[in-house]
């Protein structure tokens, strides 16, 4: 089967539309269109273009078949998440504006290849074709990287001899819509010091000051960590070079703000701003030089990307090696990181900190840190008159190391003891909240991504086998001072197939012993409730029904709600009796789980987990 002429031309318009989105916008502007909504530009967006598609091409009121791409034409401003995350929000928001059908398809354009060879025509496409040849619109998107925004348009291209070619955009898209991705640190350094080298003739300097964007002090040791970090990757950039000026050879040395001595012509100032993010920070570069186009480098990394305190006396009660007292940390939402060791030939270290205010105080020594021959080592927090403190958490099998607190304003020492004679290299992790507040969970293993309210990543054993996970903390919980730390809808399942898809949506052990949970799905409004259990020898609540053999098997429907949905909310009782109430956001749910489906290569994963 050759493909139809309105087909040939809705490749070629694809060519062309990818042409235009290809040529460089640096001076692109960005546009505001009527009801634009900043806060809300996909939606905002979407419902203008079928606003100006009614108006200019389909007028009338009769319904309208339209489909749209999963990928923008301009890959290269998003990652492969990123783009598949910002059309599926634009499939979402066509899907619920009037007089117009959604093609199931996830990417039209894949469709039309399969058509042009005839695979179409075979038995097995059931209704795909038929469906295909009633699209009429097909709706793209384009972007571009422009400093620390991203540029977005959406097209309306008409077919099946519909004549449309619009236009709305370019709009910023802010990070936590368009998906941020965890990158390597070096990786920010190393952009800006390759193209810095590439415009430096003979000897140059590059300044580099950090600083926060709201002006907060920066904790002391990371000017002097970018600036070793921007050294190092100006070196990589010198040894990977392609081009040796000679007579005049580049050298570019990195120095502090204090000891910078070259003339403005010869000199790049690096400004390296640092915002603290949940699971990490975001860290922006713009270098600049006199009469230079500004260089531009961000992302977003991991906390522990950050550098950790070496030994250090953090108090009266710990002198430092060489016997130097420090003065005592507050312990804040930002975990205080310390490397350590121990062995037999001393018995403890002990580390002072205080709290400002009445705060929930977790304290860690993640297992996957520790090197030597145990992967538990005792550890408490001591009040006054050096007494052990009760801890207020559900222990958990797979953190051992794990406590929580409940603690009055003051000051109070960590102590982490000798388990025997070996030595015991490890990271102590501490943090607090207000309780007024909840501690928000920390992602274990490697985050990847975020998706506006969820996340993904992967953990790894020792043989090197993934298990690739998706989660969502609560944005809701009462009653006020019934837990510690925020739920979670879990989801995670292994590389290689074994096992079942784990899907918890919370810890049955915080509600009171055979009292009944109660799950519901905001579905445009109308409150949808789903089926939940517990299975008698788990921990958690689970979104399954039983089968006709009587086995547990996935809830469908909890997963058309969590694809169709905004919320779900659990409701319960407490363990002393009070009535419970948990809301999860489902914005960027199926983002996540594609992030997931590809971290592990389980594409049957979003096939079963992510529906249109």
């Amino acid at each position: 089967m050759k493909p139809s002429d309105s087909t040939r031309f809705l490749i070629s318009t694809f060519a062309a539309a990818a042409m235009l989105a290809a040529v460089p916008a640096a001076a692109q502007t960005t546009v505001v269109f009527p009801g634009f909504v900043p806060q809300d530009p996909i939606n905002s967006a979407s419902r203008e273009l079928w606003r100006l598609v009614r108006e200019k091409c389909v007028p009338g009121d009769r319904k309208v078949v339209v489909g749209t791409a999963s990928l923008p034409t301009t890959v290269q401003a998003f990652t492969q998440d990123q783009g598949n995350h910002l059309m599926g929000a634009v499939h979402a928001a066509f899907s619920r504006l009037p007089d117009l059908e959604m093609a199931p398809f996830s990417d039209i354009g894949a469709v039309l290849e399969v058509q042009s060879v005839g695979l179409l025509s075979s038995p097995n496409a059931g209704a795909a074709e038929a469906m295909l040849n009633r699209v009429e619109i097909l709706i793209q998107g384009s972007g571009q990287k422009v400093g620390a925004n991203t540029n977005f348009s959406l097209k309306a291209i008409g077919r099946l001899g519909t004549e449309c070619y619009l236009n709305v955009g370019p709009f910023v898209v802010p990070s936590h819509l368009a998906g941020e991705i965890y990158i390597p640190a070096e990786n920010i350094f190393g952009k800006v010091a390759s193209d810095v080298w590439t415009k430096s003739r003979g000897p140059n300097e590059l300044v580099v000051k950090a600083r926060t964007p709201t002006g907060i002090e920066l904790d002391r040791h990371l000017p002097d960590h970018f600036t070793r970090m921007m050294s190092k990757a100006v070196s990589r950039a010198s040894a990977t070079a392609s081009e040796i000026s000679i007579g005049n050879p580049t050298k570019l040395s990195v120095v502090s703000p204090d000891r910078a001595s070259f003339e403005s012509d010869k000199r790049w100032d690096a400004d390296v701003v640092v915002e603290q993010r949940r699971n990490g920070y975001h860290i922006s570069i713009e270098v600049s030089r006199k009469d230079d186009t500004p260089i531009f480098s961000d992302g977003l990394v991991l906390a522990d990307e950050m550098p950790a305190l070496q030994w250090a006396a953090l108090g009266p009660s710990t002198a430092g090696r060489t016997g130097a007292i420090a003065s005592i940390p507050r312990l804040g939402a930002v975990p205080l990181r310390i490397e350590d060791q121990i062995d037999g030939r001393r018995l403890n270290h002990q580390y002072a900190f205080s709290v400002a205010r009445e705060s929930y105080v977790e304290v860690d020594l993640p297992m996957d840190k520790i090197r030597g021959p145990g992967r538990v080592l005792p550890i408490d927090v001591l009040g006054p008159g050096n007494r052990p403190l009760q801890t207020i958490h559900i222990a958990n099998p797979a953190r051992p190391n794990l406590r929580r607190y409940k603690l009055a304003p003051g000051q109070y020492t960590i102590k982490v003891a000798s388990p025997g004679p070996a030595r015991h290299d490890y990271l102590l992790r501490a943090r607090a909240v207000d309780t007024s507040t909840l501690l928000e969970p920390e992602a274990p293993g490697r985050l990847l991504s975020r998706f506006q309210d969820w996340y993904a990543g992967y953990i790894q054993d020792a043989s090197g086998q993934r298990t690739c996970y998706a989660y969502t903390p609560a944005v809701e919980i009462t009653p006020r001072g019934w837990r510690e730390q925020l739920p979670v809808i879990w989801l995670s399942a292994r590389e290689d197939h074994r096992g079942e898809i784990n899907h918890l949506l919370d810890d049955k052990r915080n509600y009171a012993e055979d009292s009944p949970i109660y799950a519901t799905v905001d579905d445009a409004g109308q409150m949808r409730q789903i089926n939940v259990s517990s299975p008698e020898d788990g921990n958690f609540i689970q979104p399954m029904v039983l089968n006709a053999k009587g086995e547990p098997v996935l809830n469908r429907e909890a997963i058309r709600g969590y694809n169709n949905g905004s919320t779900l909310e659990l409701r319960g009782t407490t363990q002393d009796g009070r009535p419970s109430r948990v809301v999860y956001s489902l914005q960027g749910y199926r983002s996540a789980v594609n992030a997931l489906s590809l971290a592990c290569g389980r594409r049957d994963l979003a096939n079963d987990l992510v529906w249109r």
